[in-house]
C-alpha cells in the first residue's frame, strides 16, 4: 500500500495543475458570431500579425483562439465593406485561481490563452449600399450576450485607402 503522503501529493498536483479559466471559463478558444444586414456577406478574420484565421458567410459562428486580437472585414457586392476589431480582454474566471490553482493556475491560463476573452463576442453589422454615408454600429455585449452599449459612428474614407471613424 502506498504511503498516504504520496497519494495526497499526487491528488494535490492534479488539483493545482489546472487553471480556473481553462476549466470553467471556456478554454483556449471562444465562439464568435458574425451577422450582417443584409445576410450572406463574406467575412475574413485576420490576426494582428496578418494571418488569415477564418472566413465564411454571414450568419456564422467561428471558434477563435483567445490569445490573439483580430481584424474582421465584412464584404458584400454593391455595399461598402466594413472592418471591425476583435480585442482581447481579461476572462473573469481567471480570478478563481486565487482560490484554486494559485501561481500554476494563473500560468496555465495565460499560457493557453484561457485568461483572455474576445470582445465583442457577437459582431452584427448593418452594411450600407455603395455611395451612401457609411456608419458603423458597434455593439458591446457581456458574456451572457446582453447589450451593454451601442454606438453609431460615421465612417469617412481617408487618403490612404482606409476608413476613419468620427
Amino acid at each position: 500500500m502506498r504511503p498516504l503522503w504520496k497519494i495526497l501529493l499526487s491528488v494535490s498536483f492534479l488539483f493545482f495543475s489546472t487553471g480556473c479559466a481553462t476549466i470553467v471559463g471556456g478554454g483556449s478558444s471562444q465562439p464568435v458570431s458574425f451577422q450582417s444586414t443584409p445576410a450572406s456577406a463574406t467575412f475574413t478574420v485576420q490576426s494582428a500579425s496578418g494571418l488569415e484565421m477564418a472566413q465564411g458567410t454571414t450568419p456564422s459562428v467561428v471558434s477563435l483562439p483567445r490569445s490573439n486580437e483580430y481584424q474582421v472585414r465584412i464584404d458584400l457586392e454593391g455595399y461598402q465593406p466594413q472592418t471591425v476589431a476583435l480585442t482581447r480582454g481579461i476572462n473573469g474566471w481567471i480570478w478563481g485561481n486565487l482560490f484554486v490553482g494559485w501561481i500554476v493556475g494563473f500560468g496555465i491560463d495565460f499560457l493557453t490563452g484561457s485568461a483572455y476573452k474576445l470582445e465583442p463576442a457577437s459582431i452584427q453589422v448593418g452594411l450600407q449600399q455603395a455611395g451612401e454615408e457609411l456608419y458603423a454600429i458597434i455593439r458591446f455585449l457581456d458574456d451572457a450576450q446582453q447589450l451593454i452599449e451601442e454606438k453609431r459612428l460615421l465612417m469617412v474614407p481617408d487618403a490612404g485607402g482606409g476608413v476613419s471613424i468620427q
